[in-house]
């Protein structure tokens, strides 16, 4: 039986129906979905065979990719998974989650996320969830943070606490995807701050991103997590570069 709401959404969708981010196709008036299954599908998922500490994807039967290979420690988080790869539709859709004012995008991945944490045990050790912050000019421009969206979409959804306000970026930064990895690194170098707090001290923490790519901007973050005090820090992202 159709309710107000339900009749209201059929109406609207007469005049603005609801189409699938990807290929525009027609989605059901109800449909909370902005992508199509057939679309999802073809999405570059990541599979379990990646690195056991940055979550690189593998070919062969290795436990590390070339780089946590030669170092163990080149990183300060402890691990990290992603979901999907930064290419093709997966890219777009993250561009149009970021800079085109449609987070709302990110809530067909957050069920994803969810699926990753809990098939890594490891993940179970989390205490508290915390997005990398975007700097304050950012964020005005924007009116949102994307890892934040999906920080709070992921936490509903395996019932941990988030906190947004132990991990600060406190430097203006220029946009890191323009940049070579020397120069991601100056230029993300003193730009987080975390806030020593009892909430974190000796605690688990699991680091919200949207992308990865060289992997300095969350370990810049882990770090700073640390130093506050925390115990451990896990990353999670939606995408790797």
């Amino acid at each position: 039986m159709l309710n107000f709401k339900n009749c209201f959404a059929y109406a609207v969708s007469f005049v603005f129906p609801i189409v699938c981010a990807v290929c525009g196709k027609t989605l059901h008036p109800l449909s909370k979905e902005r992508i199509c299954k057939d679309c999802k599908e073809k999405l570059p998922k990541i599979n379990d065979v990646v690195c056991q500490i940055c979550g690189t994807p593998l070919e062969g039967a290795e436990k590390f990719c070339n780089v946590c290979g030669k170092s163990r420690h080149l990183f300060s988080f402890n691990k990290m998974r992603s979901v999907y790869m930064y290419k093709n539709e997966m890219r777009s859709l993250v561009l149009k989650i970021k800079y085109s004012n449609k987070v709302f995008l990110a809530n067909d991945f957050i069920d994803d996320m969810a699926d990753v944490f809990r098939k890594n045990s490891f993940f179970n050790e989390t205490d508290f969830i915390v997005p990398v912050p975007l700097n304050v000019i950012r964020h005005f421009k924007r009116g949102y943070n994307q890892a934040e969206f999906l920080a709070q979409g992921l936490a509903k959804a395996i019932n941990k606490p988030l906190l947004t306000k132990v991990l600060v970026r406190k430097k203006i930064t220029k946009p890191q995807f323009k940049l070579s990895k020397k120069e991601r690194e100056e230029n993300i170098k003193n730009s987080f701050y975390a806030l020593s707090s009892p909430q974190i001290k000796n605690k688990t923490i699991l680091l919200i991103d949207d992308i990865v790519t060289t992997g300095v901007t969350v370990s810049t973050c882990a770090y700073e997590l640390k130093k506050a005090g925390a115990k451990k820090v896990y990353v999670l992202t939606l995408t790797r570069d």
